[in-house]
C-alpha cells in the first residue's frame, strides 16, 4: 500500500521563544569569523559560465565569424523579423529550443547544436548548399 505524504505544518514562534545560544557556540562563531579564510579551493569562475571575458581595456572579445549566423541575421533584417519572433517560429521545428540559446547564438556568445541551427534556418527559410569549386583533385 502506498504511503501518503504528510501535510506540512508551519510552526510559528515568537523571538522570545527562540533559545539563546550557549557561550561555547558564540565563542566558536567568533573564532570562525576572526580566522583566515582559505580560498585556494574556490574556483575563479564557474565552468561554462556565460560571463563575457573582456580585454584589459574593457573591450569585448571579437565574435567568431560564422556564415550561418550571418545568413540568419541578414534574413532577419530582410524579412523584418525580431529575434523573439525567430525563436517562436523555430520552436515549431524544435520544441526544446530555448530563447536564451537563440539570443546568445545570434550575438556570437554561444555555440548551439545542429538541430537548433536547422530549426533557426528553417524558420527564416535559409538553406545550405554545397559550393562547387573549379579545382578538384582526384586521388
Amino acid at each position: 500500500m502506498a504511503r501518503r505524504s504528510q501535510k506540512s505544518r508551519t510552526v510559528r514562534i515568537s523571538a522570545a521563544e527562540v533559545p539563546t545560544a550557549s557561550r561555547q557556540a558564540l565563542a566558536r562563531l567568533r573564532a570562525a569569523m576572526e580566522s583566515p579564510i582559505d580560498t585556494s579551493e574556490i574556483p575563479e569562475g564557474r565552468p561554462g559560465s556565460a560571463r563575457a571575458r573582456r580585454a584589459a581595456a574593457g573591450a569585448r572579445p571579437p565574435v567568431v565569424p560564422s556564415r550561418i549566423r550571418d545568413a540568419i541575421l541578414s534574413e532577419l533584417g530582410r524579412q523584418a523579423i525580431t529575434r523573439y519572433e525567430l525563436w517562436k517560429r523555430a520552436r515549431a521545428f524544435c520544441p526544446t529550443l530555448s530563447e536564451s540559446a537563440v539570443y546568445e547564438f545570434l550575438r556570437g556568445q554561444r555555440q548551439i547544436g545542429l538541430s537548433y541551427v536547422e530549426a533557426l534556418m528553417a524558420a527564416v527559410g535559409v538553406s545550405v548548399h554545397r559550393q562547387e569549386s573549379g579545382s578538384r583533385r582526384e586521388l
